[in-house]
C-alpha cells in the first residue's frame, strides 16, 4: 500500500483575513458572496435562519471553500431571513473595506431583503464579474 500525504486545508475566519490583509480582493469577495448566498438560500429553504452572518462567522479555506459557522459569538435575539441577507450585505461591504465599487449592485440588492428577487439579483451581479 502506498501512503498518500494529506495536508488539510488552512482555515481562517474572514475577520482574521480582513485584519491581516485589509481590503480583500474584489474577485475573492464575489466568490465568497456566491457561496454564502447558496448556503443561506439552502438554509432558508428548510426554515433555518442563521441570525449571525458576520466576518467572524465565516471561515475561508485556502482551497477556496467558504464555511458559514452556526455557533459564532453574537447574533440577534429573533433572527429573520431579511436580517441574514442584510448582514450578508454588510459583511461583503466590510470585506472590501467600505468601498463596494463593482459590488455595489449586489450589496444594494441584499439591503432590500423584502424583495423576493434580491438573492437572484445579487447572485447575477456577482457571477457577471467572475472569469
Amino acid at each position: 500500500m502506498t501512503a498518500v500525504p494529506y495536508a488539510p486545508p488552512r482555515v481562517r475566519t474572514m475577520a482574521d483575513a480582513i485584519r491581516a490583509e485589509g481590503r480583500l480582493p474584489v474577485d475573492l469577495v464575489r466568490a465568497i458572496g456566491l457561496q454564502l448566498l447558496d448556503a443561506l438560500e439552502a438554509a432558508h429553504g428548510t426554515g433555518i435562519v442563521h441570525g449571525n452572518v458576520q466576518p467572524g462567522a465565516i471561515q475561508l479555506t485556502d482551497d477556496g471553500r467558504v464555511i458559514l459557522l452556526l455557533s459564532a459569538p453574537g447574533g440577534v435575539a429573533e433572527p429573520t431571513r431579511a436580517g441574514d441577507l442584510l448582514a450578508l450585505g454588510a459583511t461583503l461591504f466590510a470585506a472590501v473595506a467600505g468601498r463596494p465599487g463593482l459590488l455595489r449592485p449586489a450589496i444594494e440588492a441584499l439591503m432590500n431583503p423584502d424583495d423576493r428577487d434580491c438573492v437572484d439579483r445579487a447572485r447575477a451581479v456577482l457571477r457577471q464579474y467572475l472569469n
